[in-house]
């Protein structure tokens, strides 16, 4: 497909009201064999003039003005044309590199939010939250029963658009979710990310939004778990001799997303780059 685009007119008005302009552009097919007709979005990006960003070059045809709306519509029903007008106005937005609705746009939310834990062995300021072994620290429980803690969790979402369901990472998301990122990724760092899921939505013909979750914790994920005895009963100790009760004898850290993965493999650009 070879679209290519012809100004046809442009107009500039200033009033009390403020400053407007438009730009027509003729588009059309320059290969014959073409038959198939393209979507609205390679139309509008053939003129190579982006939605609330300035004309390129050095001399923008009408000045700061900036293109605030677009309309498309189809020339001929035998070849391959359309009309696209452009209305500008004031540039009274801050200039981005990447507007919400270009392809290239990546959006994303990041929440935070505490979430309870069962503690048996409080940080002291040096206790390390590794696997394996039993957990330093001072005792807390009563008798294996835990108190309620809080660890910080973030979850992130990102949103990356694109042209068609066959560049949407559908495969790689699925073989990665439930896992930790094996290196550091979008600013975390390695076992501290969990990828929770992958969702899809159309919301036009050529164009598939696809939303990527994670959720960063505190722990990495893990979790304090004591020994229990053939009953399922926390086996107790009275070693720690804090004051004359029974504490858990044996508290690890827990993992219970053990696998993790390259989380490159999906592809998504860097939001905050």
């Amino acid at each position: 497909m070879t679209l290519v685009a012809y100004e046809q007119s442009r107009g500039y008005d200033r009033g009390t009201d403020g400053q407007s302009g438009t730009r027509t552009f003729l588009v059309v097919e320059n290969d014959s064999t073409v038959t198939t007709q393209p979507s609205i979005e390679q139309v509008i990006r053939s003129t190579g003039i982006r939605l609330y960003l300035q004309d390129p070059g050095p001399n923008p045809p009408l000045g700061r003005l900036i293109p605030l709306s677009v309309n498309v519509r189809s020339e001929s029903d035998s070849q391959i044309q359309y009309t696209v007008e452009f209305k500008y106005g004031a540039d009274n937005l801050t200039q981005i590199d990447e507007a919400p609705d270009d392809p290239s746009f990546v959006s994303f939310t990041l929440s935070q939010r505490p979430v309870a834990v069962d503690l048996y062995r409080a940080d002291d300021g040096t206790l390390e939250v590794l696997e394996g072994g039993d957990i330093k620290g001072t005792p807390v429980d009563e008798s294996g029963v835990p108190i309620t803690a809080f660890v910080i969790q973030q979850d992130l979402e990102v949103s990356v658009r694109y042209p068609s369901f066959d560049e949407v990472p559908n495969i790689s998301s699925l073989y990665i979710v439930g896992k930790r990122n094996k290196s550091a990724y979008l600013g975390a760092q390695a076992g501290t990310l969990l990828f929770t899921g992958m969702s899809v939505s159309r919301d036009e013909v050529n164009s598939y939004r696809a939303t990527f979750t994670f959720t960063w914790d505190q722990w990495r994920h893990m979790r304090q778990v004591p020994s229990r005895d053939q009953n399922g009963e926390v086996v107790l100790t009275d070693r720690f001799d804090v004051d004359d009760r029974f504490k858990a004898d044996l508290v690890i850290y827990k993992q219970p997303f053990p696998d993790t993965e390259n989380f490159q493999l999906l592809g998504i650009p860097d939001p905050t780059g």
